[in-house]
């Protein structure tokens, strides 16, 4: 996935995260499958044949008629549906995804939604049912299936009127407006930002197409301006808008819809687990053994089948399969494919041979109905917007979480992300990089790391930000070693690119590839294991994921809440020691400034590149200390399962993080005086010359200080006791920090420290407030074991956070009194004098006149 908003989109994802669908349903299960039977309407026959047109009244000679899973016919404009007696009841999964869209506006290949639906016949009526199958009760009495039954009602989308029967009582019914009028329940306008209604009269049918197993649709929709809000937002254009067009405008799209029959029979799920990142179809299971509901996961995979099942690595009997669509660059196509089939080692160790393929799409000649958007088939498409991202959807079926098709989008413009963020990554290490834009060898190496990763989200994986940080700071200056096994432990990582490496360790290869984890992964969740049902695979998969107590390289840390505060758990980072990191990445950001004017500009050309390039610098420096900050009040996770280890939680090393705080006052609170060079600054900016750096300071800052961390540290203090770093220890040698100029003698303090040292203040003023009881909105109850969080009480509340920081600004005060008494410079004392009265002011609200209130003894001197 691309930098930084590959997102999972997972998302965009990305999140999207990715695409997955939210719905659930159930047929007749196979042995040992979770899905119980879902109770069906019985197909009925007209009340009244009279009331029925002659089918060739209805059906004209006009009409052009696509068999598949059934019958569609078009006559103009309109569309009708045949469906057969024994495919009512069949559930189809219907999708929706924008094909073309308005200049401006990020659409192409993106996915509107998903849903798992069903027609049933009663008399002359067809309707379509939502199916949703959120709880369960497999293998349960019937008593407990008609209350889970009682408890989960499908919905009925819309009704149609049987127009005429054709063999064998098929019943036709008119569709036209399910694709170009507004339908309640799933509705596409609200993906359109600022549209309003559909306007009948500028909307049409376009295209349709049937298969054996799915019927593809494309509609023509145009938008009235001025909708209300809602539904689901697409990505825009940066730069654009807000909404990247602008407003008070009509919207006209092409919507791709596919139905696509489901498997009678679902494939058998894997159940998920903790310490291995799939993304996962949940449900309610109200028969278990255990008596209560339990929350069950399926992992979302592909279904593969040994063509020899003895065999210890069999080809599958159907492949996965990667199609290039048509208006993917020639140029690039072949790293694409590298990037497809770099998986195929990882699945002959999970026992599938050539288990995945990448191939062009057919040409117009050989193949007119391939479809790019036809859901049988996975593409990697090619989008002609200047977005600078990637992302990997699937959709799968959620009574198994089988992955049916998957659509992998490269925005163009992911082009100049790839090369700014290697330039400025690996720039001062890789000979190769002198100017933007790169060889077209290092762009192609790059668009094949992002293909894999993005590939690796269609097959299931979930990001994997602890593999970032696997490899030891001397492993990632080894050629040999990231020869072998690239610069993270998991191409799912938000790693990127080895920035660690230093120009004398003549490392040639600054990429991440397939590493230790992904194999694992790979092999937890695709290879075979011979058992009736997922309960029964459950003691094998769990040994499988202990490995990763002795084989470090092999744990998983996702997304979720504790990587929020796990310092083991980074984006944009790499390296087990991100101070070492930084330190080592720093050094090859000077080199990258050295060049930075050469590399980024044309004789004739504007300073746009150079201005970009520059930003992109400010974003790393910024990505690298906050890993740094988060080691302060970190608290490393341990994916453990009972009898599998010890604790799970465990508070950071006290002078792992009193280094931390030394390495940022030292670093990243300092003036950067390179990166304010005016040979570089002057060329692009007049006026704010230090406004980004300042404001990457002050952002820096009030996350060092947030009450949130000084919680974390007092609950460190009583786990720890004496051991812990203490939140009064902490705030004493970060205050001394930031204002060190008032030890010097005489005290001289420059215009971005300036800026700093009152943010400083600022954000206690903000943290000390006091709260407004009266507007406090009440606090929602928590179970028992259920986690809170210190921002449910307000802004400096809940904890000793504020005697700790009332105590320290009183040494503070003293400080700038006596500081001012030896201060010459005019600016210097202006501003410590105006620091003096803001500090008077807080402790003393309305009474800024007030002496300093004494000293209590919480703080060292």
């Amino acid at each position: 996935m691309p930098p930084s908003v590959l997102l999972t989109r997972v998302l965009l994802c990305s999140g999207l995260l990715v695409a997955i669908c939210t719905f659930s349903l159930a047929q007749s299960p196979p042995p040992g499958s979770t899905v119980p039977k879902k109770r069906t309407f019985e197909a009925r026959p007209p009340s009244k044949e009279g009331e029925l047109k002659k089918y060739d009244d209805v059906i004209t000679k006009e009409a052009k008629s696509y068999p598949g899973v059934f019958t569609a016919h078009r006559i103009g404009d309109k569309l009708y549906f045949e469906i057969p007696a024994d495919g009512l009841g069949k559930l189809l999964l219907w999708s929706a995804e924008v094909v073309k869209g308005p200049a401006g506006v990020s659409w192409g290949g993106q996915s509107l939604g998903h849903r798992i639906v069903r027609f049933e016949r009663r008399g002359n009526k067809i309707y379509l049912w939502n199916v949703a199958f959120e709880k369960r009760a497999s293998g349960g009495s019937k008593a407990i299936q008609r209350a889970v039954d009682s408890a989960n009602m499908d919905t009925i989308i819309q009704s149609f009127s049987v127009e005429a029967e054709g063999k064998d009582r098929s019943a036709v019914i008119a569709v036209t407006n399910l694709f170009v009028s507004e339908v309640s329940d799933f509705s596409v306008k609200g993906a359109v930002p600022g549209a309003g209604s559909i306007d009948d009269s500028r909307s049409y049918l376009d295209e349709v197409k049937a298969f054996p197993t799915n019927i593809e649709v494309r509609a023509l929709l145009t938008f009235r301006a001025g909708g209300a809000p809602g539904g689901i937002t697409l990505p825009t254009t940066p730069g654009r808008g807000r909404s990247g067009a602008a407003s008070g405008r009509s919207y006209t799209a092409v919507v791709h819809h596919s139905l696509v029959r489901l498997p009678d029979e679902p494939m058998m799920g894997r159940y998920a687990d903790p310490r291995v990142g799939y993304f996962t179809r949940s449900f309610e299971d109200y028969s278990t053994p255990r008596g209560w509901m339990e929350k069950r996961q399926f992992i979302a995979r592909y279904r593969l089948e040994k063509k020899e099942p003895n065999a210890e690595v069999s080809e599958p009997v159907k492949p996965i399969v990667f199609y290039l669509s048509r208006e993917v660059p020639e140029k690039w196509r072949p790293y694409l494919k590298k990037g497809v089939e770099d998986w195929q080692p990882a699945f002959e160790k999970a026992g599938f041979k050539n288990a995945i393929l990448c191939k062009d799409a057919p040409g117009e000649h050989e193949d007119p109905n391939w479809d790019p958007e036809d859901a049988r088939y996975s593409v990697i498409r090619w989008v002609a917007e200047p977005t600078q991202n990637a992302m990997g959807p699937h959709i799968h079926d959620p009574r198994s979480g089988e992955i049916i098709s998957a659509h992998i989008i490269f925005w163009h413009d992911i082009l100049k992300l790839a090369q700014t963020w290697y330039f400025v990554q690996c720039g001062g290490s890789d000979p190769r990089v002198t100017r933007l834009p790169l060889p077209d060898e290092i762009i192609g190496d790059c668009l094949r790391y992002i293909a894999c990763h993005e590939v690796g989200h269609t097959l299931g994986l979930r990001h994997n930000h602890r593999a970032s940080q696997a490899y030891s700071i001397a492993q990632l200056r080894d050629p040999k070693f990231v020869e072998k096994f690239g610069s993270v432990a998991s191409i799912m990582s938000y790693g990127r690119f080895n920035y660690v490496a230093q120009p004398e360790d003549n490392v040639k290869h600054f990429l991440p590839r397939l590493a230790p984890y992904d194999f694992f992964a790979i092999e937890w969740g695709y290879k075979p294991i011979s058992a009736k049902s997922p309960e029964e695979e459950r003691p094998i998969l769990d040994s499988w994921a202990a490995r990763q107590i002795k084989e470090p390289f092999l744990r998983f840390g996702g997304e979720d809440g504790p990587a929020q505060v796990d310092p083991t758990v980074l984006t944009e980072n790499i390296g087990d020691d991100p101070i070492a990191a930084t330190a080592l990445g720093l050094k090859n950001l000077d080199r990258v400034v050295e060049k930075l004017v050469p590399a980024t500009t044309t004789l004739g050309e504007d300073y746009s590149l150079l201005r970009d390039t520059y930003r992109a610098i400010l974003q790393h420096r910024a990505l690298w200390f906050g890993a740094v900050v988060k080691q302060v009040g970190g608290v490393v996770e341990q994916r453990t399962l009972a009898g599998r280890g010890k604790e799970s939680f465990t508070p950071v090393p006290r002078e792992r993080q009193r280094a931390a705080v030394k390495f940022l006052l030292e670093q990243a609170f300092q003036t950067p005086k390179k990166l304010l060079n005016p040979e570089i600054v002057s060329r692009f900016k007049y006026v704010g010359v230090a406004d980004d750096v300042l404001r990457q300071q002050k952002s820096l800052l009030t996350s060092l200080l947030s009450s949130q961390r000084f919680r974390r540290l007092m609950d460190a203090e009583i786990l720890q006791g004496e051991q812990a770093y203490s939140a009064v220890e902490f705030l004493n040698e970060v205050q001394d920090g930031i204002w060190a100029e008032l030890q010097q003698s005489p005290p001289v303090v420059e215009t971005i420290r300036r800026g700093l040292q009152r943010a400083y203040i600022e954000h206690f003023r903000d943290e000390l407030k006091p709260r407004d009881t009266a507007a406090a909105p009440t606090l929602p109850r928590r179970g028992p074991g259920e986690d809170s969080d210190l921002a449910d009480l307000g802004p400096g509340q809940g904890s000793d956070f504020r005697a700790v920081a009332r105590a320290a600004l009183e040494q503070l005060a003293k400080k700038l009194a006596a500081a001012l008494v030896r201060t010459k410079d005019p600016m210097t004392r202006a501003h410590l004098a105006d620091c003096l009265r803001e500090i008077k002011q807080l402790l003393s609200p309305g009474n800024s006149a007030t002496s300093s209130t004494p000293t209590t003894e919480a703080t060292a001197g």
